[in-house]
């Protein structure tokens, strides 16, 4: 079972401690404190009359960002809440929508003031040149050398990331080898949809996938429920034409993390377009589609819009990654009569609101914290009553977690890291019985056999070891098999249920 861990592309923040000193009172007059920004001046104040070191202007931000986030980590982690944390965007980029952003295509987390690559898009402008675990470490910028680790902070870092369409920008990257080479990239504009269809060339099944639910701020995007409209009323007069229950949309919401609300359900406010629930389920005042409750305790309902119901089937495919407001979509798609198939989902049942704090230079920092708790049915949370899921579990290459190289491994060695190169190529070769390789990270004579087959193949330098040209090979075929939908088993085996 995957950990529970909800992942957000593109906004960054960094829990750090606030650390203060000890003074005499015969050096500073004592201070009772009022709130935070008394407390912070105080001390700044203090040590710019008092301090040995000069205080410069951009030490002054970076503290004071420092001691936002400790105070929101603590508060957070005193009430063992994950979701509670402040997040910087910045300002000065050129303006976008949540379908697609202007890059090199990466995921990352910081380490240090250094990038560790941690997912790179497919067909992204990275694809092909960065790796899961390689470490950029640098930039060269009018041919100057400039070493993350010498900046500041994070922003500092990320505002060097920022690059406009078709501009080429060279990075210091080391891989897990310990190697350091440079690497140019030109960024270009990554899709990035929060909703798509797929045509699967069933004359009674539609479907469309929602990836996450986002809102539609200006005229850059119509957003998710607008997209999905346009979507929806294509199949409706093609694949969904002309209804029945021998026709069916399957509504594929698996890693789905949620997002807003506005896409979701638009609170009948008749200048945005009606949320997907509302664009899905019948109105019916007596039932609530799903209920969400705040601190203060006013229940806000939500209801549905259609005046029927869809003149057909709805199938729901959900999985443990399904979080949030996708759990709101298939609680309310469940409690109207369809059914959930898949894996169980999230249990997230409380809901995020964000507030503005301030702009720091190029930042804006908000705060993202946890505002109250949703609920469906019969006053039911799904973090303590879960949905009602058939079970279909995945196999096949969307099953495996993707191999990440961290160093070369050979004959009669133990490496946690093997364990997921054993178990592609037992999919990649379909590999069973006596043939099939162990997946417990241990390289012997059968997994070395394998490596040899698998370089001779591809044309690489037949080593018969876990090295770096194996692990890129193997992560580029992953990464396309992993991306291709005639390899989602989960949906091939609904499908052939619906048929059914």
């Amino acid at each position: 079972m995957v950990g529970k861990k909800l992942g957000i592309l593109f906004l960054f923040s960094v829990v750090l401690a606030f650390f203060a000193g000890y003074f005499s009172s015969r050096v500073l007059p004592e201070f009772s404190p009022r709130n935070t920004q008394d407390i912070f001046e105080f001390i700044t104040d203090s040590l710019e009359l008092n301090y040995l070191y000069d205080l410069e202007e951009t030490e002054k931000n970076i503290a004071f960002v420092r001691s936002m986030e400790a105070i929101v980590e603590a508060y957070a982690s005193l009430n063992n809440d994950p979701y509670t944390r402040v997040v910087s965007s910045p300002l000065s980029v050129t303006p976008g929508s949540d379908e697609t952003f202007v890059g090199i295509g990466v995921g990352f987390s910081f380490e240090g003031l250094n990038l560790r690559i941690g997912f790179v898009y497919l067909e992204g402008a990275a694809h092909g040149l960065l790796y899961p675990n390689d470490l950029v470490t640098g930039i060269i910028k009018d041919e100057v050398t400039i070493l993350f680790d010498s900046l500041q902070n994070e922003d500092q870092v990320l505002a060097l990331l920022s690059g406009t369409l078709g501009e080429m920008k060279s990075f210091l990257v080391m891989n897990p080898n310990g190697e350091i080479q440079v690497v140019n990239i030109t960024y270009q504009a990554i899709e990035t949809p929060s909703v798509y269809a797929v045509n699967l060339l069933e004359p009674n099944i539609g479907y469309i996938r929602i990836a996450r639910f986002s809102s539609a701020p200006d005229s850059t995007t119509l957003g998710t429920a607008g997209l999905f409209q346009n979507l929806l009323n294509t199949l409706e007069t093609t694949v969904l034409a002309p209804g029945g229950l021998q026709k069916t949309l399957i509504l594929d919401l698996r890693d789905n993390p949620g997002g807003s609300l506005s896409a979701l359900h638009n609170q009948n406010q008749s200048a945005q377009v009606p949320g997907i629930a509302q664009q899905l389920i019948r109105k019916n005042l007596d039932q609530t589609i799903f209920t969400m409750i705040p601190k203060s305790g006013v229940v806000q309902n939500f209801y549905g819009n259609l005046a029927v119901p869809k003149p057909y089937n709805i199938a729901i495919l959900v999985n443990e990654q399904s979080a949030s407001a996708a759990e709101v979509l298939a609680a309310a798609l469940m409690e109207e009569g369809y059914t959930l198939y898949g894996q169980q989902t999230y249990g997230k049942g409380v809901y995020q609101n964000q507030t503005r704090i301030t702009d720091i230079g190029d930042i804006r920092y908000s705060l993202v914290y946890t505002e109250g708790q949703w609920f469906y049915g019969d006053n039911l949370n799904v973090a303590t009553t879960p949905l009602n899921v058939t079970p279909i579990e995945q196999t096949g290459f969307k099953s495996l977690i993707m191999p990440v190289y961290d160093g070369a491994v050979g004959f009669d060695q133990v490496s946690q890291s093997l364990s997921r190169y054993q178990s592609f190529f037992n999919t990649y070769y379909g590999l069973t019985g006596n043939q099939r390789l162990r997946t417990d990270g241990y390289f012997d004579v059968k997994t070395q056999g394998v490596f040899q087959m698998f370089q001779s193949e591809q044309e690489l330098t037949v080593t018969g070891q876990l090295d770096l040209s194996t692990a890129r090979k193997v992560h580029l075929l992953y990464m396309e098999l992993s991306s291709d939908l005639s390899n989602d088993m989960q949906l091939a085996q609904l499908v052939e249920l619906l048929r059914g």
